[in-house]
């Protein structure tokens, strides 16, 4: 489900829900905007770019992604913020 993230507020509300969505249809997605996602991943999740690719690519939640890649809740909010805030068009 999507929400406005406030910690991201200098991205705006409609183009967080673009790349919200857009996240989302990454199985779907061509080659290239997947392997851009994947760049973007690890640029802003580090260590934990596959934590990140689940999270925003995914509708698990950040209890089982944090659970499931030994990881806190703050650091994957923190790539989180990170990956909103260097997606560009």
């Amino acid at each position: 489900m999507f929400r406005f993230k406030k910690g991201v507020s200098e991205v705006p509300y409609n183009r967080q829900g673009y790349i919200y969505f857009k996240s989302l249809l990454y199985k779907e997605l061509p080659e290239a905007e997947k392997e851009r996602i994947d760049q973007l991943c690890h640029q802003a999740g580090g260590e934990y770019w596959r934590a990140l690719r689940v999270f925003v690519t995914t509708e698990r939640t950040a209890t089982s992604v944090c659970m499931n890649y030994h990881l806190s809740r703050s650091t994957l909010e923190r790539a989180v913020r990170r990956y909103y805030k260097m997606w560009r068009d």
